[in-house]
């Protein structure tokens, strides 16, 4: 089933069709949400306020019209709003705080994805996620309100980077 056609249930009150929306998309949400935050917590915290304003909204949702675009959007504007508000808070640093915050394990691509944070922009960090989650450039460039060739020439400099920093 298509997200469009998942969202025009859910609309409906089919809650059913939410697990299959929500495997499809948890990817692309967090990515965009962490390449804007840059923390994990604060991306599954933005998850979660989008799935609820997806599950608000979908009446709302336009269908033939991109549905992941339309998801990305939420989750990029979510981001957005959590940023601004951050700002205004006064922030504690983890790095010299840590025996308040005690750490877990994490899964091994974890650290992948930590030097990926380290290394690349927020745009080249958001394309390259999103590739690694299997959407195609052309997807990307429409969730991401960004020319293809921005996206491909992103994704290269990501690539270059990246190879550049796992050699080192």
């Amino acid at each position: 089933m298509s997200l469009d056609e998942e969202l025009k249930r859910i609309a409906a009150g089919d809650m059913s069709s939410f697990d299959a929306l929500y495997a499809e998309t948890k990817g692309m949400v967090y990515y965009i949400a962490l390449s804007i935050l840059k923390e994990r917590s604060l991306a599954e915290d933005v998850m979660q306020t989008c799935y609820l304003k997806i599950l608000r909204h979908a009446d709302k949702f336009k269908a033939g019209t991109n549905a992941a675009a339309w998801i990305g959007r939420i989750a990029k504007n979510e981001a957005l709003d959590v940023l601004r508000r951050r700002k205004r808070e006064h922030l504690v640093d983890v790095a010299e705080s840590e025996h308040l915050f005690p750490t877990y394990s994490v899964d091994e691509s974890s650290h992948l994805i930590d030097l990926a944070k380290k290394v690349l922009k927020g745009g080249e960090f958001a394309v390259v996620m999103l590739v690694a989650e299997g959407y195609k450039r052309r997807e990307i460039a429409h969730m991401l309100q960004i020319p293809l060739p921005t996206v491909t020439w992103r994704y290269n400099q990501a690539i270059k980077k990246l190879q550049h920093a796992i050699r080192d």
